[in-house]
């Protein structure tokens, strides 16, 4: 059973906003055009065929004016899927020798830096991108996701709030937040983010544990263990959100309740192990 509405309200005590719409994009078929062969690489790329995507965009930039960076941004990106960094490089560079203006190949050479630990490097190119696109959310976003792998927690926060400003509506960047704040501690504070998150994305079940992890951490038993339940009603074959009710309600001592969770839990595969093991730990459970 979905959570409705009013269990969203009831468990931060707010009125939330119904689900918004989501357009599933379409796909071509034939690379008879730029468009076309941009969309066959894209379909590549989802497909995990990175040679036939390269193939693709290389077609559609022979396909486009000279002028147009924007084949060589995709083929980079393609390259980057191959773990062909260098081939990555050389396709942003040639993007940015068409148009100085784009920010799209200086995010691209920023986390080619990044995922090489060239983190001052980095950063300093999501600067030289955000000159060019100062409210672009998903760049702030990008800038905070060096900062905090650097333990650079404060200006994260700050870039990821500024993320938020630009992009209100997406709950992504509020969950973002909140989860910073759960490795901050400031659970409160990480509440408010995952609150705004829900009532973007009530039908997203791994919001609602990030919620209780939140909840928990704040003092507040039973929201949490709600929060849980809810999480399970949207998803429940995930068997972790099982191991982590047993795990608070044996902490709160529900002992009996917690036995009831027990033979689901048991069920848990190493991956769900291993989430329950690093969720405990972000709140000492």
């Amino acid at each position: 059973m979905d959570p409705t509405q009013k269990d969203i309200a009831d468990l931060f005590s707010v009125v939330v906003n119904k689900d918004p719409s989501v357009e599933q994009p379409s796909r071509k078929t034939k690379g008879g055009s730029a468009e076309e062969s941009q969309e066959l690489g894209a379909q590549c790329l989802t497909d995990g065929d990175y040679e036939k995507a390269i193939e693709h965009f290389r077609r559609a930039i022979e396909q486009r004016p000279s002028s147009d960076p924007s084949g060589h941004i995709d083929l980079a990106g393609a390259y980057e899927f191959a773990e062909m960094a260098p081939e990555a490089l050389r396709q942003y560079e040639k993007a940015l020798r068409i148009s100085k203006d784009t920010p799209e190949p200086i995010l691209g050479v920023s986390q080619l830096y990044k995922r090489n630990a060239r983190y001052k490097d980095s950063l300093k190119h999501l600067e030289d991108a955000l000159v060019l696109e100062p409210h672009n959310a998903f760049l702030r976003f990008k800038m905070a996701e060096v900062l905090r792998e650097i333990g650079e927690f404060g200006a994260a926060l700050e870039s990821a709030r500024m993320a938020v400003a630009a992009a209100p509506s997406d709950s992504f960047y509020h969950y973002w937040v909140g989860d910073l704040l759960i490795s901050m501690r400031r659970f409160d504070e990480a509440l408010e983010a995952l609150r705004a998150a829900l009532e973007l994305s009530p039908g997203d079940d791994y919001l609602y544990l990030r919620a209780a992890v939140a909840f928990w951490g704040a003092g507040k038993q039973p929201e949490a263990l709600k929060s849980v339940r809810l999480a399970s009603d949207l998803n429940p074959d995930k068997n972790l959100y099982h191991g982590v009710l047993e795990r608070m309600l044996r902490a709160s001592g529900q002992v009996d309740e917690a036995d009831l969770e027990a033979k689901r839990s048991s069920k848990m595969d190493d991956y769900d192990r291993d989430a329950l093991a690093r969720l405990t730990k972000e709140i000492d459970l």
